[in-house]
């Protein structure tokens, strides 16, 4: 008897400790394939510190926004040194995934050798909230800023821009799925980044545990399969 009630204790336990365990939401406007990607690791790292977490989508400078005001709880994936222009968030120091960021056009003669130098003479398009886009692209001869993807690559092949600023991966998906078979990355990348998640100072005490679960899912190999079933760059 008295095993069958130490039973029904851990097991009610088990139960009221599933029941509780705290939920954060993060916010997020990453293209598919990235959003993908941190869904999926974000599960597994915060499985591992006894979290879970939901995303939410929203527009990129209001994803920012409400993290930063406290609406949600994080927000990723973004490139480092936020917390400058965002005092609320907290950068996870752990790399969660490298995006290589390019130029998409119909014009494969256009050359990037000098980097964001070489879009002072075209007129370019990027979403609206995309920080680094916006401290680096801005010296171009025009700055188109759309809500979505799919607007720019069609300013692209209709001719009223003459790049499109977004992801490797998920551009030539993108336009792919869209049927613009003129439509390509240019080489070099503009900028190969880390990426990271920030949570809302109100969780800081949550970012070395997260971060040490990276590590660890790094270490042990889970990482990576995990990310070869959610990426495909």
């Amino acid at each position: 008897m008295g095993k069958q009630l130490l039973f029904a204790l851990v097991w009610l336990c088990a139960l009221v400790a599933g029941a509780t365990a705290q939920t954060l939401t993060i916010s997020t406007n990453n293209t598919p394939l990235d959003r993908q990607a941190l869904q999926d690791l974000s599960k597994e790292a915060f499985r591992r510190i006894g979290a879970e977490v939901k995303l939410v989508s929203l527009p990129s400078e209001r994803s920012l926004h409400s993290a930063n005001q406290g609406e949600v709880d994080g927000e990723g994936l973004r490139v480092p040194g936020l917390s400058s222009q965002y005092p609320n968030l907290v950068q996870v120091p752990e790399r969660f995934i490298g995006i290589s960021f390019v130029a998409f056009a119909k014009d494969a003669t256009i050359r990037l050798d000098q980097g964001w130098e070489s879009l002072k003479p075209h007129r370019v398009a990027f979403i609206n909230g995309w920080k680094m886009f916006e401290a680096s692209a801005s010296g171009a001869k025009v700055v188109n800023k759309v809500d979505k993807p799919e607007q720019m690559f069609l300013m692209l092949d209709g001719g009223r821009i003459d790049l499109a600023l977004y992801t490797r991966a998920d551009g030539v998906a993108l336009a792919r799925t869209m049927g613009l078979s003129a439509v390509a990355p240019l080489a070099p990348a503009l900028k190969d980044v880390d990426m990271y998640l920030y949570l809302h100072k109100r969780h800081e005490a949550l970012v070395p545990k997260l971060a040490q679960a990276l590590r660890e899912m790094k270490a042990d190999g889970s990482y990576n399969r995990i990310l070869s079933f959610s990426r495909t760059d």
